[in-house]
């Protein structure tokens, strides 16, 4: 009997659902590929990741490239001005309180920022002026392009 009791004790583990340890079973033999030409992977791979350290970086774009990614919504609050400013999924902190603290939007830590906020106001290029206003509402980018118009006309007076 004590012997019994032994063997049971040797063979537990802390480890949940069973003992079994090695490689996995059913290895994939070709990577995850989303549908290329559907609107909303379009939409999901053209969001600009911007403000974050590379860690957090390259989160989202593998988060991006697998289809892992879900985008806002509604606007979320700010933790740090407590504003409701954050419009990019996975981020915690606007882009004004990043900007202004020098930490990444994600992880809220001082690291090097892979890529720094642009603001809209200094696009130069007509593409990306495009691909920016395609992922703002109507109303917003009636607006940025209300601002652009009249610094064109204060630069024209000048």
């Amino acid at each position: 009997y004590q012997r019994r009791v032994r063997e049971c004790l040797s063979l537990m583990t802390s480890r949940k659902g069973g003992v079994r340890k090695g490689p996995q079973a059913h290895q994939n033999s070709f990577a995850y590929r989303h549908n290329p030409k559907s609107k909303k992977t379009e939409i999901i791979l053209s969001l600009p990741n911007e403000g974050l350290c590379n860690h957090c970086y390259q989160q989202i774009e593998w988060r991006k490239k697998y289809r892992k990614y879900k985008p806002l919504t509604t606007k979320k609050r700010c933790i740090k001005c407590n504003q409701k400013a954050i419009n990019r999924a996975y981020h915690t902190v606007c882009q004004e309180c990043a900007k202004n603290l020098k930490i990444c939007a994600k992880c809220q830590e001082a690291k090097d920022i892979v890529k720094n906020f642009k603001d809209p106001l200094e696009i130069d290029d007509e593409k990306e002026l495009e691909e920016k206003l395609k992922n703002l509402r109507v109303r917003e980018q009636k607006t940025l392009l209300r601002k652009i118009s009249k610094e064109e006309q204060a630069k024209k007076r000048r």
